[in-house]
């Protein structure tokens, strides 16, 4: 049955264009699952505006569905200032008796959240990359230690509060003293708008072979060992292979360092237009981190790779181990970033512009499954809704 309960979902801590895009998705994933409920999204002015205008450019059907409301402002930053606005914020959230998502949650909200709910409220919180904390905890220096998430999760579970996990691969991965916080979670696939990638794009007959690397790469080391051993190996010309920055760095000392081997190099995040040209223009895309980790979070990289229906050569890490090798042909898994140089290499010499463009299909077949449509036929059991 589908319900008809009024569902918000509720942004309480992002700002502008961050998380926007994920956010977008999973409204739009909502609207689908339940469309005779009252939908509305409620987040700081300028992340409102940024997920109804990507919203808009996706399914403006929905986006007219969805009824917008700005949330609160904090009045300073302190520690006080933070738990004031944030309380009074959650309880006018609580208070209007809805289905409430919550599309991300701070620590200090979230504490703030269990104190608060009462019988009756149906409550969902997506958790995202801050649950890497709990599997390395870190000494926290108080105040801060007072919302250590361990801390928080660990406090009494409201029974109307259920957790959302990006992932089977996160669950699975779950530290075996929070399985009582985790026993009831939703899991879901990540959703994300794909755009209109072209299979026989320039890139698949591309000469120099490009390897894209998306996101923040932080201070660039990895890439620059991975940059200067394919570098060192000095294949034949007819195989060239070159190093494109779809994304940024974290300071002027890492581009300093990478701007010699790896074009476009800077420490600020692309402009859009900017950053869907060179994602375009790459023939595949690099996923660099030490092995064994995204075992509690997503990977954006690994998004970004469908979206523009590139081949993924990638470190092995629990989430898109999860999801690959189907379809075959699609990723090159490296087992330690040390065998990264040498699986570049390789995919250089044997690519060839006809079978690029048939694993570039079946990317674009393969991603359907993270679409909002997709992801809608299964919400309503995932929520219990």
């Amino acid at each position: 049955m589908v319900a008809s309960r009024s569902i918000a979902l509720v942004e309480p801590q992002m700002h502008n264009l961050f998380h926007s895009p994920f956010n977008a998705a999973l409204l739009h994933a909502v609207v689908l699952a339940f469309p005779e409920a009252k939908v509305s999204f409620r987040a700081l002015p300028g992340h409102a505006a940024a997920v109804r205008s990507i919203l808009t450019e996706h399914a403006p059907e929905i986006a007219a569905r969805v009824e917008w409301r700005e949330l609160w402002t904090a009045h300073g930053e302190s520690v006080l200032s933070r738990w004031l606005s944030n309380g009074s914020a959650l309880r006018r959230v609580l208070r209007e008796r809805e289905r409430v998502v919550f599309c991300s949650i701070s620590r200090m909200q979230l504490m703030q959240l269990k104190r608060m709910m009462t019988p009756g409220d149906e409550v969902l919180a997506v958790l995202h990359g801050d649950l890497d904390r709990i599997a390395e905890p870190k000494t926290e220096r108080f105040p801060a230690s007072l919302f250590a998430l361990r801390r928080v999760l660990l406090t009494k579970q409201p029974l109307g509060l259920r957790f959302v996990l990006l992932g089977e691969s996160i669950r699975r991965n779950i530290p075996a003293e929070f399985e009582a916080a985790f026993a009831n979670a939703a899991v879901i696939d990540h959703p994300y708008h794909f755009p209109a990638a072209q299979v026989a794009s320039e890139a698949a007959n591309g000469k120099p072979v490009v390897f894209g690397i998306f996101g923040n790469s932080g201070d660039g080391r990895l890439l620059e060992r991975v940059a200067r051993a394919v570098a060192s190996a000095a294949p034949d010309r007819d195989h060239r292979v070159v190093f494109r920055l779809v994304g940024f760095v974290s300071d002027g000392e890492a581009v300093a360092r990478l701007a010699p081997l790896v074009e476009g190099v800077g420490d600020r995040p692309l402009p859009r237009e900017e950053f869907v040209r060179r994602a375009e223009s790459i023939t595949y895309s690099l996923w660099l981190a030490p092995a064994g980790s995204f075992k509690l979070r997503a990977s954006g990289t690994f998004f970004d790779a469908l979206a523009y229906a590139k081949p993924l050569v990638y470190v092995a890490n629990a989430f898109i181990d999860s999801y690959l090798p189907v379809p075959a042909g699609t990723a090159v898994r490296c087992a330690q970033p040390e065998d990264v140089a040498a699986a570049i290499l390789e995919v250089a010499s044997q690519h060839d512009p006809h079978e690029y463009s048939r694993v570039s299909a079946k990317i674009m077949e393969f991603r359907e499954c993270f679409t909002p449509q997709a992801l809608a036929r299964t919400l309503p059991s995932k929520f219990g809704w």
